[in-house]
């Protein structure tokens, strides 16, 4: 089902939110899938963050994730000029979190910017939200700054909080010239684009990374772009997940006829690369389960439980014990909901 929503002038979605560091690491070159499918592969230590997918149709451009700044954006952007003239039409974002939302100013022109209607909501009733009371954390650190360096009488001291107060105000600035610019089109269940040649399908597959996790499928080319459902040779983060459902959701990615497979995160995948993902999860519930069954607590889960050793070439390990957070605290509502079933009969 899709369902439009009309955008209007000073709306929500454009107040100032903050954005990342200005030090900023190479972004990566647009790779080329198929003809006029591109995939642009970043590394996580740079202020674009995540993946992004680019797809020429006849009529204009699709975006997949616009990164997470306006400069990493407008990187992207650039880089589209150099491989079509074709203007940018439309931008999809895959889900909520800034990495992958924050470039959609960089195409500011583009009104058809496309998401779940979970990813909508998200965008305004959390992203949005919580930047504005970052920023106000930031002009109260801004405030103690000033305070600090009138107060302070040693010449050292002076230059670095002045340092400081410097690199805050800077910071002040970029975040109050950012604007949030959330989906104007929604969808449901999905949503195809015929222009020209070329189909293009949005699809929501189910709860994952997130609840509104939405996938750019092209069944002619094989290719489909899985945003965060899919961290290719990584731990996850989990903030927003649901590591049950998350497993039914990539067994309906894989029933896709796809062979190859863009994540979120790390290099272009083939099929053997999600399912491997999807063994993680699952090796993940199997770790935590008999610790649940035993009535571990969750202190001792984290202190006891490790990321078993073929998962150790993983990226991001530090997520490893949020992982196993939110496994347990999903299998203990199941034991939960198991135990009340029994007392029932």
């Amino acid at each position: 089902m899709l369902a439009l929503w009309l955008a209007g002038t000073a709306t929500a979605e454009q107040r100032p939110t903050p954005v990342a560091s200005a030090a900023s690491v190479s972004q990566g070159n647009l790779s080329r899938l198929a003809e006029g499918v591109f995939a642009q592969i970043v590394s996580s230590d740079s202020d674009a963050v995540s993946n992004s997918g680019v797809v020429v149709l006849d009529s204009g451009v699709l975006i997949f994730d616009t990164h997470f700044t306006p400069e990493a954006g407008e990187a992207l952007l650039e880089k589209v000029k150099a491989v079509t003239p074709r203007t940018v039409r439309y931008l999809v974002n895959s889900h909520f979190h800034p990495d992958h939302t924050h470039g959609n100013q960089a195409f500011a022109t583009v009104r058809q910017i496309i998401g779940s209607s979970n990813t909508r909501r998200d965008m305004l009733q959390k992203d949005l939200p919580n930047l504005n009371r970052m920023q106000l954390i930031a002009q109260g650190q801004l405030e103690q700054l000033s305070k600090d360096l009138g107060q302070e009488q040693d010449a050292k001291k002076q230059e670095a909080l002045r340092a400081q107060l410097n690199l805050r105000q800077a910071f002040m600035r970029r975040m109050g010239a950012l604007k949030i610019l959330a989906p104007v089109m929604t969808l449901d269940d999905s949503l195809n684009i015929i222009d020209g040649g070329r189909e293009v399908q949005l699809l929501y597959l189910g709860v994952a990374h997130t609840d509104g996790d939405a996938v750019l499928y092209l069944p002619q080319e094989k290719i489909v772009f899985l945003g965060d459902i899919f961290f290719n040779d990584a731990v996850p983060n989990v903030e927003d997940a649901n590591m049950l459902e998350w497993m039914k959701t990539l067994e309906q990615a894989l029933k896709l006829d796809a062979k190859t497979f863009v994540p979120g995160h790390g290099q272009v995948g083939t099929r053997s690369d999600v399912e491997e993902f999807l063994k993680y999860v699952e090796d993940l519930r199997a770790l935590v389960e008999p610790a649940v069954t035993r009535g571990d607590t969750l202190e001792q889960v984290i202190r006891d439980l490790h990321i078993p050793p073929k998962y150790a070439s993983y990226g991001s390990q530090d997520f490893f014990p949020a992982n196993l957070q939110k496994m347990y605290a999903e299998l203990k509502v199941l034991q939960a909901a198991a135990q009340q079933e029994a007392i029932k009969k």
